[in-house]
């Protein structure tokens, strides 16, 4: 079990994302352990709920401080990243988050984290997952190294069980590999939601 986790070789994007996930919370409530993270983890942990991941980067943008801070307003924010259908209170809340921490500069260290669930949603793109793969890995190693770094402890991979597959192995004549997963509910996961 621990093999095919160590490398990800047999465990499904969605089980990649919510690593991906549970590395970002770690980082979070250690570094900044005051903040009410339940926005961003909020945002975080619906991305599997969604058939299309476009929809899921679209929610999760909003806890980007890149993003949601590249203006000065909140009418400038909404009319420009997210053509009109921010709701203030959200907003508010986001910018709440992030207040004395960034400003949203993207050589800040929280950016930098924050932006690999985006870097993930970019590179599939009009990719199949096996051109994906190698570069999803990257963005594991880098979360990683950046939880290394602050001497946190990773994220058990044993909880990505439930999201390992048979690579090799179709499941109906008629289907192609499957190493997507499955659209699910994943919050169970979060350490901030639960």
């Amino acid at each position: 079990m621990s093999d095919i986790c160590d490398n990800f070789y047999n465990v499904t994007m969605t089980g990649r994302i919510c690593y991906i996930f549970m590395c970002i919370e770690k980082y979070l409530v250690t570094l900044y352990p005051n903040r009410n993270w339940k926005p961003v983890a909020k945002r975080m942990w619906q991305w599997t709920s969604h058939r299309y991941w476009t929809e899921s980067w679209d929610i999760y943008s909003e806890a980007v401080p890149e993003f949601i801070l590249e203006f000065n307003s909140f009418d400038e924010t909404n009319e420009w990243s997210y053509d009109g259908k921010l709701k203030k209170e959200d907003y508010d809340e986001i910018v709440k988050c992030f207040s004395g921490i960034t400003k949203g500069n993207e050589e800040d260290e929280i950016c930098k984290v924050l932006m690999i669930p985006i870097d993930f949603g970019n590179i599939f793109e009009g990719s199949s997952i096996f051109y994906a793969e190698p570069y999803v890995q990257e963005l594991i190693k880098d979360i990683e190294r950046i939880l290394s770094k602050h001497n946190i402890p990773l994220p058990e991979k044993s909880k990505l069980k439930p999201f390992i597959y048979d690579r090799g192995k179709k499941r109906r004549i008629d289907e192609k590999e499957d190493g997507w997963g499955e659209v699910c509910n994943t919050e169970y996961l979060s350490i901030i939601l639960n």
